[in-house]
């Protein structure tokens, strides 16, 4: 029987990429720890937008994703909204309608702004003018907590992504 008798030469070059393996997992799990907290800053500004019908400028600023290191937060400012965020304010006889919501004695002012804000008076007094305001905070917490299952499963899905991406060597 005559037998296959040729010389084959391995491209070893392939094997020097998995040299570098243990750095690069680190990069690809940090990379896919901020796109998964981007994930989560979008879909919960969307889901508390449409939940209150507040504008996504007003959201923008109440949501930032910072990083450092090997970390990366989500920072989501809870403080009360100003109204005047739900839609365009209408003065009415007895107070302001913003959107579906009617704000008895209530009344539209710019007051050092370029936009109509609400505000109530408190009192009789003449610096008892407060801004009215609505309350975010319980609602961007049940928002951000329905999604906390999915985190996971979400990062496992970018840290793939990103480790064929490594592997690939692109």
């Amino acid at each position: 029987m005559a037998g296959l008798n040729s010389q084959m030469m391995l491209d070893t070059r392939v094997l020097e990429k998995f040299s570098q393996l243990p750095e690069e997992l680190t990069k690809a799990a940090r990379r896919a720890v901020v796109k998964t907290n981007r994930w989560l800053r979008a879909v919960s500004m969307a889901d508390l937008g449409y939940e209150l019908s507040i504008d996504g400028k007003a959201m923008k600023t109440r949501f930032r994703v910072y990083k450092r290191g090997q970390t990366s937060k989500l920072w989501v400012g809870v403080r009360e909204v100003g109204v005047h965020r739900l839609g365009k304010p209408v003065q009415g006889r007895d107070g302001v309608t913003v959107g579906r919501r009617f704000y008895k004695g209530a009344f539209i002012s710019p007051m050092d702004s370029d936009q109509l804000l609400v505000f109530r008076r408190q009192s009789r007094a003449r610096k008892s003018i407060k801004m009215v305001t609505v309350d975010i905070s319980e609602q961007s917490e049940e928002i951000i907590e329905s999604y906390l299952p999915e985190l996971n499963r979400k990062f496992e899905e970018h840290f793939h992504h990103e480790f064929k991406f490594v592997l690939s060597g692109a």
